[in-house]
C-alpha cells in the first residue's frame, strides 16, 4: 500500500488523495460483484480542475450500471483466454480506471485495470466501445 501524501477535499471530487512519490490524484468509490461482494474501483487523474476530466469523470459514472456488467464479462473472457478460468473476483481486488484527458464523447482512449491475486487484467475502451484487454503478469 502506498503512503498518502496528501489528502484534500474538493468542491467536485470531495475527498481525494495523491500518493506519495505520484503526480496523480485518486478518488474511489465501490460497487458490488454479481455475488455481492463489494470491490473498490479507484480512478485516477492529473489535474482536478481540468474540466474535461470532470466531465469524463460524470459521463462514466452515469452510464456505470451498462459498463460495469460489460467489465466484468470481459475481465472474464480475457481469463479464459489465457488460461485462467474462471477464478472469482475478491473484495481484496481493486479496479483502476485511468480517465481520458480528452472528451469521451469524442472517442477518447481510456481503460480500467482488474488488480487480482492471479494477475492484472487490463480492458481498453474508445468512447463507450472497448476494443481490446490483456493481462498483465
Amino acid at each position: 500500500m502506498s503512503k498518502i501524501d496528501e489528502k484534500v477535499e474538493h468542491a467536485f471530487w470531495g475527498r481525494m488523495q495523491r500518493p506519495a512519490g505520484h503526480d496523480d490524484w485518486d478518488v474511489e468509490f465501490t460497487d458490488s460483484l454479481p455475488d455481492h461482494t463489494n470491490v473498490r474501483i479507484r480512478v485516477y487523474f492529473e489535474d482536478p480542475d481540468d474540466q474535461i476530466l470532470q466531465s469524463n469523470y460524470s459521463a462514466i459514472r452515469n452510464r456505470w450500471h451498462e459498463l460495469w456488467p460489460r467489465i466484468l464479462s470481459r475481465t472474464d473472457d480475457m481469463k479464459l483466454q489465457y488460461g485462467y478460468g474462471i477464478t472469482p473476483i475478491k473484495g481484496s481486488s481493486k479496479f483502476d480506471l485511468r480517465l481520458p484527458t480528452k472528451p469521451i464523447e469524442g472517442l477518447a482512449e481510456w481503460s480500467i485495470m482488474l488488480q487480482a491475486d492471479e494477475a492484472g487484467w487490463l480492458l481498453d475502451f474508445k468512447g463507450w466501445d472497448d476494443f481490446g484487454g490483456q493481462g498483465v503478469f
